[in-house]
């Protein structure tokens, strides 16, 4: 799919659709036992990771909200709010894990779909990141589907995130490392387009490879095992992804 930035978000609602069912598939099939197995994140299991996910729905149906009525509605409080509301809910079977994560991405994708298109450009409150506008919910909730399922370790991998998303994010990932000083500088070519993406001031290592496999070690999501880097040293470390 071909997708402009100056576009209507909604155009992005039938590729996110398409995740959401895919994510859905993959949860119902998780017994009581599988959810209280350990996630591909740390610390979390995938019940925590589900929760998470249905959580983040709901927030960005509130900006929807806030930019639609003109309410003071906050993504959350705050990050205490976000991190109770993960804790509180891993802890339920599976089957009202995947009911919950149902009925909050079906309520996302409704408002998203009914949102004014005079509205998209509101500024409301985002965790961490102050005012931005509202048009941002959709893009964001496409990321936090692919990355979180795969997350969940039942088989989803960055070889399966849609080709539009990897590019996409390929580039924002690499402009938002760039910002930040534990980041390493390296220069990232993706074999699909052959764009020399720069992180940092561009002076380290080449790195390339798929954009899928690229995306997918910047994030933290593989060990970037099947990259090529030249001059052939190892690969830098990169910071934990902010999702």
């Amino acid at each position: 799919m071909t997708y402009d930035e100056t576009q209507s978000p909604t155009a992005l609602l039938p590729l996110l659709g398409t995740s959401v069912e895919r994510l859905l598939a993959s949860a119902i099939t998780l017994s009581d036992d599988d959810v209280r197995a350990p996630s591909r994140l740390p610390g979390w299991s995938r019940a925590h990771v589900l929760t998470h996910v249905a959580r983040s729905a709901d927030s960005r149906t509130r900006l929807l909200t806030a930019a639609r009525t003109g309410t003071d509605l906050p993504q959350y409080s705050d990050e205490a709010q976000r991190q109770r509301e993960i804790e509180e809910g891993a802890g339920r079977p599976a089957a009202v894990l995947a009911d919950d994560l149902e009925n909050a991405l079906h309520r996302f994708l409704r408002a998203a779909h009914d949102q004014p298109e005079d509205t998209w450009d509101v500024p409301v409150r985002w965790l961490g990141g102050g005012l931005r506008p509202v048009r941002g919910a959709i893009g964001s909730m496409l990321r936090e589907v692919e990355v979180h399922h795969t997350d969940l370790g039942t088989g989803h991998r960055p070889t399966d995130w849609p080709p539009y998303f990897v590019m996409r994010e390929l580039a924002t990932t690499a402009e938002a490392l760039s910002d930040r000083p534990d980041a390493p500088a390296v220069v990232l070519l993706a074999d699909e387009d052959k764009a020399l993406r720069q992180v940092g001031d561009g002076k380290g290592p080449q790195v390339s490879g798929p954009a899928a496999e690229l995306l997918g070690w910047l994030t933290g999501r593989t060990d970037g095992t099947v990259l090529t880097v030249d001059p052939p040293v190892p690969l830098p470390a990169v910071p934990a992804w902010r999702s």
